[in-house]
């Protein structure tokens, strides 16, 4: 089976003359480059401008935290200065000099009260001071200071 000089064999088994040629249709305009070109710059442009506004908002958060941590050391060192201030109260020596102050004594016996049975274990006995003190009559009652008005909310 070969092609000879007549042509290609047809389904029907006769060779035909020559080959037989189809017209194209011609192309139809093509997708524009024009098209392609204006979306890529668009999806570019927006995500320039989303960068953007990620950018504006993370600025803004930092200085919003770097307030916040001025705000937290500056409550850290107040809280400090407090504790130390209400370690400085409590210091026995100090409770002791305004307990004696008031009149109050040293207790020199001990006397427990066991709650389960209503038992006082221990002697008890008054407490002596080693000084007597004059009676010290409460100091008068002053009267109450009424409030501050408001203020006018500006400075001075």
């Amino acid at each position: 089976m070969s092609l000879g000089a007549t042509g290609p064999v047809t389904r029907s088994g006769r060779r035909s003359a020559a080959p037989r040629l189809l017209a194209v249709p011609a192309a139809g305009p093509r997708p524009g480059g024009r098209a392609f070109v204006v979306l890529v710059v668009l999806v570019l442009a927006g995500g320039l401008v989303g960068l953007l506004l990620l950018n504006t908002a993370m600025q803004r958060s930092a200085f919003q935290l770097e307030e916040l941590q001025q705000t937290s050391a500056a409550l850290a060192v107040r809280g400090e200065v407090l504790d130390t201030q209400v370690e400085r109260l409590r210091a026995p020596d100090r409770l002791a000099r305004a307990a004696s102050r008031l009149g109050m004594v040293a207790m020199t016996a001990p006397v427990f009260l066991r709650l389960s049975d209503g038992r006082v274990l221990g002697d008890p006995r008054p407490a002596v001071a080693a000084v007597p003190r004059p009676n010290v009559e409460p100091a008068p009652q002053s009267q109450p200071r009424p409030p501050d008005p408001p203020s006018s909310g500006g400075p001075g």
